[in-house]
């Protein structure tokens, strides 16, 4: 059992000499990896090697760290055969579905690293699909982990492969990672502290500027936002577990599959058209990608939602419509002077183009503003006419 076994003592609780430990890796060489994994909590680049050693103290051939939700594997890096072997794992549905090893691993709630041979048997173990149609034909089976709760609801999950060959991860490379455990969890802690006050410190600037923002999770949630974000409660509705959407179901639809599209890292249209609400003026919120915070794998905020706030006073020009919501110089001219009150006719003679160009063009900007009609589009961005 994990924690009958003191870290730096053997079965027999002999000391282990303080020059050496598993592997006949030196003290010194121990402390430098401790610094690494706290280095790691501010450069999550460092995760990959930092895992690699820490695998290679228990004979595993790779580490993985991912975090999961009920929904599933949100975010993970790993050594680089760590990778391989994840890379593999998700492609496999079969053992995503049925993988006791992680349902146990979550349900036992230790307290450190455990030995995956401790939370089964050979029954169970032959069963799950994890093993029968992914680990055991690869000839992988035993693995050291551990489960740590995070801040925001998720599961942080330190995963160490072991080939089946080679065994159960020993009582005594438990113990050695179990030293370390204390470390990693630390770690994982302190990224996500620097990482929200980084994510504070940006909103609040902008806020200082007067633009609303928040900074997003994976999962949609809202890591940061400021005050005059905060204030938009006539236009941004608050979910619970602190997720986002906003009032206007035709601009919520827009924000969701820009926030998808962001999460798949798929360029496309991040601009959405907001309506005016009661004494709330129109806005645009533009949704942007953060792909270096994606990386720490603890943290996870992947979007930062900026609100340009529209009335008559600052109503931008065809050039800035273009810029606002990705149309075309063309689009855009179309656009401001149906704003301005235009037929589709009265359009197609100033512009000295075909009804039919006029139309065509219409259609796309009706799509790109998240518009359900030509009426819908004025009602929305009324606040854009010049």
């Amino acid at each position: 059992m994990i924690g009958e076994t003191k870290p730096g003592f053997t079965r027999a609780e002999e000391p282990i000499p303080s020059e050496c430990y598993v592997g006949g890796s030196s003290m010194s060489d121990r402390e430098a990896l401790v610094d690494r994994i706290y280095e790691a909590a501010v450069v999550p680049e460092l995760w990959p090697g930092v895992l690699h050693d820490i695998a290679e103290l228990a004979g595993c051939f790779g580490g993985i760290i991912f975090t999961t939700t009920a929904r599933g594997i949100t975010r993970w890096t790993g050594s680089d055969e760590g990778k391989r072997f994840f890379d593999a794992f998700l492609a496999n549905r079969a053992a995503q579905e049925d993988n006791v090893r992680l349902k146990r691993g979550i349900e036992a709630k230790r307290h450190g690293f455990f030995g995956t041979h401790e939370l089964y048997g050979r029954t169970e173990r032959e069963s799950s699909a994890v093993y029968t149609e992914f680990l055991l034909p690869n000839g992988w089976g035993y693995a050291a982990g551990s489960v740590l709760p995070m801040p925001n609801g998720d599961l942080a999950v330190f995963d160490l492969e072991r080939r089946f060959a080679d065994g159960p991860v020993s009582a005594e490379e438990l113990a050695q990672l179990n030293a370390l455990w204390p470390h990693m969890a630390r770690s994982a802690a302190l990224s996500i502290r620097l990482q929200l006050q980084r994510a504070r410190a940006i909103v609040d600037t902008l806020d200082k500027a007067g633009m609303p923002a928040a900074i997003l999770s994976g999962q949609d949630r809202i890591l940061a936002a400021n005050s005059a974000f905060e204030a938009m409660k006539e236009q941004v509705v608050f979910l619970a577990h602190g997720k986002l959407a906003l009032a206007d179901v035709a601009s919520n639809r827009l924000l969701a599959q820009a926030l998808h599209a962001i999460r798949a890292s798929v360029t496309t249209m991040n601009s959405i058209p907001v309506p005016a609400q009661a004494d709330s003026s129109a806005a645009v919120i533009h949704a942007l990608p953060l792909p270096g915070e994606a990386s720490d794998v603890f943290y996870g905020a992947t979007a930062i939602v900026i609100v340009t706030k529209l009335d008559r006073s600052t109503s931008p020009s065809a050039e800035i419509l273009t810029g606002l919501f990705d149309l075309t110089p063309a689009e855009a001219t179309v656009a401001n002077r149906i704003l301005a009150g235009l037929s589709v006719n009265e359009v197609a003679i100033e512009r000295r183009i075909s009804r039919e160009t006029v139309r065509s063009q219409v259609k796309k900007i009706l799509a790109k503003t998240g518009s359900q009609s030509q009426a819908d589009f004025i009602r929305r961005l009324a606040p854009l006419a010049i």
